[in-house]
């Protein structure tokens, strides 16, 4: 399938970027993708990288916190357009998750917490530390997670403790999953690139 690499402008001007993170019970990433506006080029991406039993923990139930994974980076996201049913794989590189979380932080947008995508269904409280996977300087994945380096991670508090205790405690809400507003840029393909090389090669022989 065609490779899509995802990526922001980090000018504040512009709308790309992540604009909420919403709290979910099930994987988000086969949602297609709506046009936001095509002449700019940006499309709005619902993105989830796993929701299963552990992916998103509740650290401290007094405090009604959760700990989680935002992005990981260099994961190939199935996706499918609606509108013609065509399926494509989406990334996201280490640079570009952390110019998103930095546009993030900036944009003090971290109360901007959701239930499954609706803005009709905001989440009290909000992300309060967030932070990028960096073993070599000292910043390792806790509580005993094999995050890799450049993952996006953080603390969530859910404010609402009716929440909490109908959706968390419950284990209904399994993952997080970030939406926003993303420039698409094709990767070109293995074989592309070898198809490139032989051909650049062969016509060397010829001439």
């Amino acid at each position: 399938m065609e490779l899509i690499n995802l990526f922001i402008n980090e000018d504040f001007e512009d709308k790309s970027g992540v604009s909420a993170i919403a709290l979910v019970n099930e994987p988000a990433i086969e949602s297609g993708w709506v046009a936001f506006n095509k002449q700019s080029g940006l499309k709005k991406y619902s993105i989830q990288l796993a929701s299963q039993k552990g992916d998103l923990i509740p650290v401290d139930a007094d405090k009604q916190m959760l700990f989680g994974a935002f992005m990981i980076p260099d994961i190939k996201i199935p996706r499918i357009d609606p509108e013609t049913g065509k399926q494509f794989n989406v990334v996201f590189t280490k640079d570009t998750i952390k110019k998103i979380s930095e546009k993030f932080a900036l944009s003090n947008i971290n109360t901007n917490i959701n239930e499954m995508h609706n803005n009709d269904m905001p989440v009290k409280g909000g992300v309060v530390q967030h932070f990028i996977i960096d073993s070599a300087n000292g910043i390792n994945s806790p509580y005993g997670l094999n995050l890799v380096d450049g993952t996006w991670a953080g603390f969530i508090k859910v404010a609402d403790k009716s929440k909490w205790d109908s959706f968390i405690k419950t284990g209904i809400y399994t993952g997080f999953s970030v939406e926003g507003f993303f420039y698409e840029q094709p990767v070109k393909s293995l074989s592309e690139a070898e198809e490139s090389l032989f051909n650049a090669l062969l016509n060397e022989i010829i001439s």
